[in-house]
């Protein structure tokens, strides 16, 4: 399965279906998607399993969309999307699948992108959390990891994606 994760303006292209962080010298999985919307499909629905903690280091924890953790969180559920947000109503993550016309009317590198690589998905992911010791804030422009930003990459992997204290690893 190819997959298109947005994160702000920037897109990761990967044909793996984990995102990863390093933490310690250790590689941790954030997040895996264990499936997709599907579309006039029955009981088709986007399924994650995810690990993070928000900035105040409380943690949230799904398996297969689940809840498994979590510290006062309300977390709802679409088949296409899953956001928690926190006790003050601030989004802490927020990860939707878009549809068709809404991944086309994106930025025009970003379509660029999509067009040629075909993924089956894309994934839109927002938020304020922590992965390991890195703090991430996403809006729908940039992407901050700590005190950097990005903003309008386009990038495609071989193999999966994993951020790192420096930035991001694409393998």
């Amino acid at each position: 399965m190819k997959l298109a994760f947005l994160f702000g303006s920037n897109i990761f292209i990967s044909p793996s279906n984990i995102i990863s962080y390093v933490d310690n010298d250790q590689t941790n999985i954030f997040l895996k998607i264990k499936s997709i919307f599907l579309k006039n499909r029955e009981e088709s629905a986007l399924t994650i399993d995810t690990d993070l903690k928000d900035i105040e280091g409380r943690g949230l924890k799904i398996h297969n969309n689940e809840i498994v953790t979590s510290f006062g969180y309300k977390v709802s559920k679409t088949p296409d999307r899953i956001l928690a947000k926190g006790m003050d109503n601030s989004t802490v993550f927020d990860i939707q699948q878009l549809d068709e016309e809404s991944a086309m009317n994106l930025e025009h590198s970003i379509k660029a992108e999509l067009k040629t690589h075909e993924p089956d998905a894309v994934l839109r992911i927002r938020g304020d959390f922590m992965m390991g010791k890195m703090h991430f804030a996403v809006d729908n422009d940039k992407l901050f990891i700590g005190r950097d930003y990005f903003t309008s990459s386009a990038i495609s992997a071989d193999n999966g994606l994993k951020f790192t204290p420096s930035g991001f690893s694409i393998a």
